[in-house]
């Protein structure tokens, strides 16, 4: 892979890590009705970056034991992100069903 590839792919990944990131801290002071929108934002950007970091890998930008151990994070984060998203999800449902009770 040409060098100018290989940095452009480098500076993808992190812009993608840092969308990521400003996702989560979006997500988290949101106010609840607008936590689901967030959070599905920020599982689509874990999405991308897991992509982002196999096409480095074939293309051995990425070392094996790096993108092991890095895709093992990200996939971690994106299951956190899908249960918090669940969550939200049945508090929502729950206020929907007993407005009076916050």
């Amino acid at each position: 892979m040409p060098r100018t590839s290989r940095y452009t792919t480098g500076a993808r990944i992190e812009t993608h890590f840092l969308d990521l990131l400003e996702s989560i801290y979006q997500s988290y002071y949101a106010p609840i009705e607008n936590k689901n929108t967030l959070i599905v934002s920020a599982i689509n950007q874990t999405d991308l970056l897991k992509y982002l970091l196999q096409i480095a890998w074939e293309n051995k930008l990425i070392k094996d034991t790096g993108y092991a151990d890095i895709s093992l994070k990200v996939g971690e984060v994106g299951r956190m992100l899908g249960g918090w998203k669940n969550n939200v999800t049945a508090k929502l449902a729950r206020e929907k069903q007993n407005p009076s009770v916050h």
